[in-house]
Order: C-alpha cells, then structure tokens, then sequence
C-alpha cells in the first residue's frame, strides 16, 4: 500500500524543479511514496525533465493554466496514497522530512493534517502566517508593525514567532508549499475550492478541517526550503493581483458583511502606501525599478478590485 502521495503542480517550474525532484529521491526511504506531477500547461521542458530524474512520476497535462486548487484536486483524485503531501516545486526537502511527517500523522490520530518548518534559502526560518486571517493581523501588515515588532503577542500574532521552537505545536494552518494531509480529509471536508486560482486555498482548506474537528500541526524537526517564499518577485503584478483576489474571496466565505467591507478599506489602504513605498523604491534604486514598476502595477489593479470583485460564499 502506497504510504504517500507527493503532489506537484508545474508551470514553467524546470528550474526549481532541478533541485526539488533530486530532493525527494532521498526524502521519503522509509515509506512508500509515488509521485505525481501535475503540468499546468508549460512552455518549458517541465515534463521531459521531470520523466529524466524521475521515470516513475505520474505525469497530468493541462492544455491551460486552471491554477493551483484546481491542478492540485486533479492528482488527488487519482493518488493512492493514505497521507497527500502538496509540495511546491520550488522547494527542496531535506532528507528524512517526509518521514518525519508521516510517522507523526500515524502517532497523532487527532492530527489531520501538517507542516514542516520551513527555511529560506540562506537556512533561516522562513517567516510564514500560522493564525487565520483577521481585520487586527491585517491592520498591522498594513503598516509593517507585524515587522516592527514581530516577535511580540500584540503585533505579531499572525506568525507567532514568538512561540517559535522544536517542538510539534498546533496551528490554525500551514502554508501549502508543504501541506501533508490525510487521506479521510477529502472524504470529511472535500479537495481545494477551485475557486481560489492561487493563495489562500490551503488557509481555506485548513479552516474547513479545523471545522469538522480536525488539528492541523507545525513539525520543525521536519525541514523544507522553500526559495519563493521571501523574494522580491513574490510582489510581482500577477501574484499580487491573485493574492488579494485570494484574500477578498477567503473573507467572503468565513465572514460577515460587516468584515468583508472593513477588510475592502484595509486593502485599500494598504494599496495606497504600497505605491508609495514601491514608488520610492523605484527612484531609488535602479537594480529594483523594474521589480518595482511591477508591484505598483499590481497594487493599481489591485485598488480596481477593491471595488469590483465581490464574490458569493
């Protein structure tokens, strides 16, 4: 029986994958893992890479980038394994991580699902959320507190490095670059919202699980670099428009009215200094403008949004 199911969703993703797919020949030996490779419709030579490391992977072709949720539900529907593992291709995991996952899932049955710590590439802990999204955490990022004081309970709730340790400790969620879960969560709470086309479907997949009773859990001693997390190409155009598209439609589904119009102020806000931050940067320093430019690109759509993207629960 297959312990673990990896699954990866691919766009353009040869480059990270040349050190993610070697990771994982040596990150699960003490468990029975497949490998499943979902290709969002690439341009590069994803699929021909990944089939020369690793022979055995199951490869699903898209003809069109559907997103994340959507790719991700696609491999989960044919995986054979009792824990699925979501595993972002620009990743490596180190070795024993996977193992490390599993056998805490068998030991901790009231566990649904879990985590590793994760590192940025310099081996430093990656500063990831941990607690839902709420208007208080929201209006501190608004104006940086959160990296102010982000070791402090008031204003740095969101990622609690405050509590940070080895130990196993409960969350509300974990980022979906690295997201294991039980196989019995589909049969509970169902797959990704397709609705979300990127961010926020593991933080809505998570809420869904703590609703029917389940725990979600960070495992430190397990340990995956994640390289996206922290570059200055996360706050491109594209992403950051799908992030607060991600972020209003996450607020819809758990929240009132009332919150769903205070977090529209909030973004908006935050827009507003953003540009103004970015602006800065953009006469400043010339080895950003272009970086820049994108991201004040971004936030322009992203005050559009503010005002026209209202979507049902």
């Amino acid at each position: 029986m297959t312990d673990l199911s990896i699954i990866i969703v691919g766009w353009n993703s040869v480059r990270d994958l040349t050190q993610c797919l070697p990771s994982l020949r040596a990150g699960c030996p003490a468990h029975v893992c497949e490998i499943l490779l979902v290709d969002n419709a690439s341009t590069d030579d994803t699929v021909a890479f990944s089939r020369q490391i690793l022979p055995s992977i199951t490869v699903i072709r898209n003809d069109r980038n559907a997103g994340f949720a959507h790719a991700n539900n696609q491999a989960i529907a044919i995986a054979t394994g009792r824990y699925l593992c979501l595993l972002n291709p620009d990743t490596v995991v180190h070795p024993g991580a996977l193992d490390t996952l599993v056998s805490f899932l068998d030991g901790h049955p009231e566990a649904w699902a879990c985590g590793p710590g994760l590192l940025n590439g310099d081996g430093t802990p990656q500063r990831t959320g941990v607690r839902f999204p709420s208007l208080w955490n929201l209006a501190v990022e608004a104006v940086f507190l959160d990296r102010v004081l982000p070791r402090t309970k008031v204003f740095g709730s969101h990622r609690q490095l405050y509590a940070m340790g080895t130990a196993a400790r409960e969350v509300d969620f974990v980022q979906g670059s690295c997201l294991m879960v039980r196989r019995e969560v589909i049969q509970r709470v169902g797959g990704l919202d397709e609705r979300f086309f990127m961010y926020f479907e593991e933080t809505d997949w998570c809420r869904r699980i703590v609703g029917e009773g389940g725990k979600v859990f960070i495992v430190p001693s397990a340990a995956v670099t994640h390289f996206g997390g922290g570059t200055t190409g996360h706050y491109d155009e594209r992403r950051l428009v799908h992030y607060h598209e991600s972020l209003l439609l996450y607020f819809s589904k758990h929240h009132g009215i009332a919150s769903q119009i205070t977090v529209r102020i909030l973004v908006l806000g935050r827009s507003c200094l953003r540009l103004l931050v970015w602006g800065a940067m953009a006469l400043a320093k010339q080895r950003l403008r272009a970086s820049a430019l994108s991201a004040m690109r971004g936030y322009g759509r992203v005050l559009i949004l503010v005002f026209t993207s209202w979507k049902r629960p």
